[in-house]
C-alpha cells in the first residue's frame, strides 16, 4: 500500500470545499457542512490573533485523498506580562484504515511545540497519552463551587456580597467594551492576553452559548468580567463558569458580579437557580465565597510550554484552547 504523506493545511476557499465534506463525514458527533464552514471562518477568518502565526494544521493524504487532519488556530497569550503568539490544537483525526499514520503528524507537533506555546483542551483519551508522552503539562482537576442564585439562595444563610464601587457598572455587551486596564492579570505568569476583540470573537462561538457580563467604567474600559455558559447541575437548570479575570489585584469586582446574578438571575437572560464556579489548581478566586457545595471534576487541559517558560507559572481557566470554540 502506498505510504501517507502529511502536508502543511494551506486554507484557500477550494482547500476548505475539500476539507469540510471529510470533516463532515468523520465528525463522532457529525456537524453540517454550513457549521462547518462557519466554525473554520470563525477559527481563521474572524479571529482577531489570525495574523500572529501562518500555521492553519496539516492534512494526511493517501492516494491524493484527505485520511487526517489537525487544526492549528491562532491565539495569544500573555508571557511575563508581555504579549506572546500561541496556537490551539483542534480536531485531531485519521481514518480508521490509516491510524498507523498518525505517529508522523504527532511527530510534527512536537516539533512545534518546541519553542511554541500550544493549548489543546478538547483532546480524546488516546490523545491524552500521547501528549503525556511527549511532555506537555496536563491540567486535570478543577474545583467546583456552587453557589444557588435568586429565591434558593434567600433561604440559606444570608450573605452580603460586595457591590461595585462608584463610577463602574455592568455590561452585558462586549461590544460596549472600548479598552482593557490591563491585557493580563499577572506580570510573572502565562495566561490569556485579553483585548476587546478577543471579548467578542470568544462571545460569538458557535460550539456553545457564552455569556458575558464584565464591569467597565464611564470611558467603557473594562476592569473584571466573566463568561458563562449554560448547563444543569444533577438535573437542576445551572450556569457555569468557564472565564474570570480581574485587573483590580482582588477578587472584590469578580464577587460583585457573583452577587449581582445572585439578586439577579434574570441579567443572563433566563432565570436558573444555581451558578457553578470553577477554579484550577493555585486559583484562589473562589476560595472564600459562600458556596452551597463543593466538588472536584475531571477536565482535560493540556498545554505545550517551551523550556523557556517552564519556570512561569500558569493561569488557567476553563475557556481555554478550542473549548466552546
Amino acid at each position: 500500500m502506498p505510504a501517507c504523506q502529511i502536508e502543511d493545511y494551506q486554507d484557500t476557499p477550494q482547500a476548505r470545499a475539500e476539507l469540510i465534506p471529510w470533516l463532515v463525514a468523520t465528525e463522532p458527533s457529525p456537524l453540517s457542512a454550513e457549521t462547518w464552514g462557519k466554525r473554520l471562518a470563525h477559527w481563521w477568518d474572524r479571529n482577531p490573533f489570525a495574523s500572529l502565526r501562518d500555521e492553519r494544521g496539516w492534512v494526511l493524504r493517501h492516494e491524493g485523498r484527505i485520511v487526517g487532519f489537525m487544526a492549528l488556530i491562532p491565539a495569544c497569550y500573555a508571557v511575563s506580562g508581555q504579549p506572546v503568539a500561541a496556537l490551539i490544537a483542534s480536531s485531531w483525526r485519521i481514518d480508521e484504515a490509516h491510524r498507523n499514520a498518525s505517529l508522523p503528524m504527532l511527530m510534527k507537533l512536537r516539533r512545534l511545540a518546541a519553542d511554541s506555546l500550544i493549548a489543546d483542551t478538547t483532546p480524546t483519551p488516546e490523545v491524552q497519552a500521547l501528549l503525556q508522552r511527549s511532555g506537555w503539562t496536563g491540567l486535570t482537576d478543577i474545583q467546583r463551587r456552587f453557589v444557588p442564585l435568586g429565591w434558593v439562595a434567600k433561604v440559606l444563610p444570608h450573605r452580603s456580597w460586595p457591590v461595585l464601587p462608584p463610577g463602574k457598572r455592568i455590561t452585558r455587551d462586549p461590544a460596549e467594551v472600548q479598552s482593557v486596564a490591563a491585557s493580563c492579570m499577572s506580570a510573572t505568569s502565562v495566561e490569556k492576553w485579553i483585548t476587546p476583540e478577543y471579548l467578542r470573537w470568544f462571545a460569538a462561538a458557535l460550539m456553545r452559548r457564552h455569556e458575558f457580563i464584565g464591569v467597565i467604567d464611564s470611558a467603557g474600559c473594562l476592569s473584571s468580567y466573566l463568561f458563562i455558559t449554560p448547563k444543569s447541575a444533577r438535573g437542576i437548570p445551572a450556569w457555569t463558569e468557564i472565564d474570570h479575570f480581574t485587573t483590580t489585584g482582588s477578587h472584590e469586582e469578580l464577587h460583585a458580579l457573583v452577587g449581582a446574578l445572585v439578586r439577579q438571575p434574570g441579567l443572563l437572560g433566563s432565570a436558573r437557580r444555581v451558578l457553578s464556579l470553577s477554579s484550577f489548581a493555585g486559583d484562589s478566586t473562589w476560595d472564600d465565597i459562600p458556596a452551597w457545595l463543593q466538588r472536584q471534576e475531571k477536565v482535560c487541559h493540556f498545554f505545550a510550554i517551551p523550556s523557556a517558560l517552564k519556570s512561569l507559572s500558569k493561569r488557567t481557566v476553563l475557556a481555554e484552547g478550542d473549548w466552546g470554540l
